[in-house]
């Protein structure tokens, strides 16, 4: 049973060798469908609206994103303004990435950790309830 072992090892460590040989797509087509980022520059923001755990802020002309906290929030709902801590130099906020949100002017100032999910469309920012429209 011995020299069976190290025999399956050696047939097993053959199959990952082929499989790494195995035909994938060309390096155009991959980078063809990775999604775009879409970001915005954290000084251009000019207003934002808070509603449950969804941070809606509008962006220089008339883009709007959609921010997540990942928990809930309590001093964003009556921030009279936010700021976005630095993320090791980061300047701008794409989807996908992560930061923490300050409310401003609403005491204990606790910042929030959120996720930028996506710029809206013109149709979804339209969709928007009014009160949550930024």
């Amino acid at each position: 049973m011995s020299r069976l072992i190290p025999s399956l090892l050696v047939a097993a460590s053959g199959l990952v060798a082929m499989t790494g040989c195995a035909p994938t797509a060309s390096t155009e087509q991959t980078a063809s469908a990775a999604p775009v980022r879409q970001c915005v520059f954290q000084d251009q923001i000019q207003s934002f609206r808070v509603r449950d755990q969804a941070l809606y802020i509008r962006g220089s002309g008339k883009t709007v994103f959609q921010l997540e906290t990942a928990s809930y929030c309590p001093d964003l709902e009556s921030a009279i303004g936010i700021a976005f801590l630095p993320q090791r130099g980061m300047t701008s906020l794409c989807t996908g990435d992560w930061t923490q949100v300050v409310p401003t002017g609403a005491p204990p100032i606790t910042p929030c950790r959120v996720r930028v999910v996506k710029r809206l469309t013109e149709a979804e920012v339209a969709a928007l309830p009014a009160r949550d429209r930024p």
